[in-house]
């Protein structure tokens, strides 16, 4: 007797939980749908609800949640709404340049057309951008082309007309007193009768 006694509760036990199990599952997946909907008529304005699926005439399904016993949950919006939203002209955004201006430097100035606002083109293009100084990063340049950048830019060419002028070229001795290497120290050696002093032609 005891025996049979301790198999029915078993028994009893086992159908029990069997029977609890499905409403958890259930309850979590109506709270998914429930919450899927919030966010979905929020962010588009279309009415969305949970239902049993499948989904009514009147609603197109959205998503669906597979309960594995009797029956699918589904989010099911609106068809009408969703005509609506997909015929809907594009709402106004600005009327000028100036509606679309975002205050910020480096993304460029955004520009207005036919009432939609569009973005703009960094002003910095192969270069940095500084957002806070508002300006872009300024490239040295070599106009003699000798590969040496200008000084007054932080390179170390001291005639960037001059492609014969440059760091580290041969300094050569004439009376003009061209600094061919950019060394103002140095001079073209010329002792031509070989006396060990420089001639004073070279300057």
């Amino acid at each position: 007797m005891k025996r049979i006694l301790i198999f029915l509760i078993a028994s009893l036990s086992i159908s029990l939980a069997s029977l609890l199990a499905p409403q958890l599952v259930y309850a979590d997946q109506v709270s998914d749908a429930i919450k899927f909907c919030n966010e979905y008529e929020r962010e588009t304005g279309v009415r969305c609800e949970q239902q049993k699926c499948p989904c009514g005439r009147t609603t197109k399904e959205m998503e669906r949640w597979n309960r594995k016993f009797r029956f699918d949950i589904c989010a099911c919006a609106s068809k009408s709404d969703l005509e609506a939203a997909a015929n809907a002209e594009p709402e106004i955004q600005c009327r000028r340049d100036s509606d679309c201006n975002d205050g910020v430097f480096c993304n460029g100035e955004e520009m207005c057309r036919s009432g939609q606002c569009r973005p703009g083109t960094s002003p910095c293009k192969g270069v940095k951008c500084y957002e806070r100084e508002k300006m872009c990063e300024k490239t040295c340049e070599d106009k003699d082309g000798d590969g040496f950048e200008a000084m007054h830019c932080g390179g170390n060419d001291c005639d960037d007309n001059n492609p014969n002028r440059f760091p580290g070229n041969k300094e050569i001795c004439d009376s003009k007193g061209i600094d061919e290497d950019c060394d103002a120290t140095t001079v073209g050696d010329l002792d031509a009768d070989g006396d060990g002093f420089i001639s004073a032609s070279c300057r």
